[in-house]
């Protein structure tokens, strides 16, 4: 849920701070108070497009944060993970600023953010629905998207996205070893031409740094000769021998020395070694100026080959197979292509097997979701609507007459009044049908919805009486299940809400201010009234009382009588 809204030099909002409640909120005001503002406020700390003329007058920067409690932290945290963004665990902080000149900054729990991070961490956590929102319900290919969350759909529907990923790659590579026989030749010459080089170099793993290595010995071959005879030199000039005969010496008289006169001999022994060793070692040392010329012309050759093929040796090599394959691919076109189309046909019949399970399931289910939504449009007033889920063949993105959401596309048609074709909504249905349609389908998808909560954005426009009273008892069931916050005008709706907020502006020293702030009992009743008649006149107070009780559910009552 949205817990708390901040709110900073934006528009015509100074500084104001939310609270809002699980459960039905309802949020009421003057036309111009500033409601539509906070939706704005919303829609930026969702990743919304940052707009400079949003500062306050006199502000050089506004700033919007919001704390919103995952429904599922632990899935949450793991779309966080994935973004590299910090866990929320059971809050998520976002904010984000805009400045005068346009620019913008997010943090999603304190941590620096782009708009598409932002935008894809707040995926699922509130969905926004206004008087020109629900114009996504126009777009028919969501349709088939709220179908399968009604029908839960959701794990066949992933089995077969991962086959048909699967055939739409094996096509991919079928298509491109299918491509014209001139391209596949000039193909072949290229890779024969950057192979001969490769071949005729010839390079060994690890022989760059082996090289250099050598090349570095070679280089310092006189300092190494002087060091070894002036090591061997610092040796012989110690006399650990005469240490290690005195040290017997005394031995004889004190044997506790025993063991420390046999540890020195025993290193005498080493150091003639090692002083033996050092005068071989100075005797080969020598420069090799032919050698060093050979190193450094195989160094280059391999540093360029480098260059060419990604950077270092071992990119280089890896290349080389890598063409070795494709122009072998080449040059046993046929039988390669033989194999990619029998891999293409293996891997079709099992995605379409999985589409036409998936088919089944979706036919299945539109007869259960029409009902249930035309039910719920019964509710709202439109009583004697009809409404179909109507399929059609996939043709955009076609692989094996298959498109990566399955066998079909589907949308949703609507006759709103008895004798009336059925149509798409985009054709025949009005604002305020969209919005009593919207409705239903949100209510429909309370259950199986992965949305966390729901803003209404007068979505009620056009509609009054008994069906706003309809309308209020679809919100308030939906919150029942999911968060809700709604801005209404409509009294009938505002009833029903477990929270009501007002949003109230005021002129002071001449500059224009938006507050928010709760409203309980009485002050409830008369901001009731306000919306019934204008002003709170007895009648309206009395008419607003009345339709609270209403609203009431038994357990409401119950709990205001204890």
């Amino acid at each position: 849920m949205l817990e708390l809204l901040r709110v900073r030099a934006f528009a015509i909002i100074e500084e104001l701070e939310v609270h809002f409640a699980a459960g039905f909120n309802v949020m009421t005001g003057e036309t111009g108070a500033g409601k539509s503002i906070l939706v704005d406020a919303l829609h930026l700390v969702l990743g919304g497009r940052a707009q400079a003329d949003s500062v306050r007058t006199g502000a050089e920067e506004a700033e919007v944060q919001a704390l919103f409690r995952p429904r599922d932290p632990g899935e949450c945290d793991a779309r966080l993970s994935g973004l590299g963004l910090p866990a929320a665990g059971a809050e998520l902080v976002v904010r984000r600023t805009v400045q005068r000149e346009g620019r913008s900054r997010a943090w999603v729990n304190g941590a620096l953010a782009t708009a598409a991070q932002l935008q894809a961490a707040t995926r699922g956590l509130l969905d926004i629905s206004g008087q020109h929102e629900h114009v996504g319900l126009l777009d028919a290919s969501l349709h088939l998207d709220l179908l399968d969350a009604h029908a839960q759909l959701g794990d066949p529907r992933a089995r077969f996205g991962q086959a048909f990923s699967a055939l739409a790659e094996a096509e991919k590579a079928r298509a491109q070893l299918d491509s014209d026989e001139s391209e596949r030749a000039q193909r072949a010459d290229w890779l024969k031409f950057q192979l001969d080089e490769l071949e005729k170099t010839a390079p060994e793993p690890g022989e760059d740094d082996r090289l250099a290595q050598e090349r570095r010995v070679l280089a310092a071959a006189e300092k190494l000769r002087a060091g070894a005879e002036e090591a061997e030199a610092v040796l012989a000039e110690a006399q650990p021998a005469r240490a290690a005969k005195r040290l017997e010496e005394m031995a004889t008289i004190d044997p506790a020395l025993q063991k420390l006169a046999q540890a020195v001999r025993g290193a005498v022994a080493e150091l003639d070694e090692a002083a033996r060793e050092l005068s071989r070692y100075a005797a080969r040392a020598g420069g090799d100026p032919q050698r060093l010329e050979e190193l450094d012309e195989r160094i280059e050759v391999l540093r360029r080959l480098s260059r060419k093929h990604g950077g270092t040796l071992a990119s280089a090599l890896q290349r080389r197979d890598q063409m070795r394959a494709e122009l072998a691919s080449l040059e046993n076109h046929d039988e390669e292509l033989a194999r990619r189309e029998a891999e293409v046909g293996r891997l079709a019949a099992t995605a379409r097997g999985l589409a036409e399970d998936l088919s089944e399931k979706r036919r299945a289910a539109a007869g259960a979701f029409s009902k249930a939504v035309a039910q719920e449009l019964s509710a709202l007033g439109m009583a004697r609507s009809e409404i179909s889920v109507r399929f059609n063949p996939v043709s955009e993105g076609a692989v094996a007459g298959m498109g990566p959401r399955g066998l079909e596309t589907a949308e949703l048609l609507l006759s709103p009044n008895p004798g009336e074709e059925l149509r798409p909504l985009s054709r025949i249905a009005s604002g305020g049908e969209l919005s009593r349609v919207l409705l239903a389908v949100k209510r429909v998808l309370a259950e199986s919805d992965p949305v966390d909560a729901y803003l209404f954005d007068e979505v009620d426009a056009g509609i009054g009486g008994a069906t706003a009273d309809a309308v209020g008892r679809a919100l308030a069931a939906v919150g029942r299940r999911r968060q809700v916050i709604c801005i209404t005008h409509l009294p009938q709706i505002a009833v029903f809400a477990g929270k009501h907020l007002t949003v109230e502006k005021q002129v002071v020293k001449g500059r224009t201010h938006s507050r928010v702030a709760p409203v309980d009992g009485p002050d409830r009743v008369r901001e009731l009234a306000r919306l019934l008649s204008g002003k709170p006149t007895d009648v309206a107070l009395e008419h607003a009382r009345e339709l609270l009780a209403a609203a009431q559910t038994p357990d409401q009552r119950k709990r205001k009588a204890v």
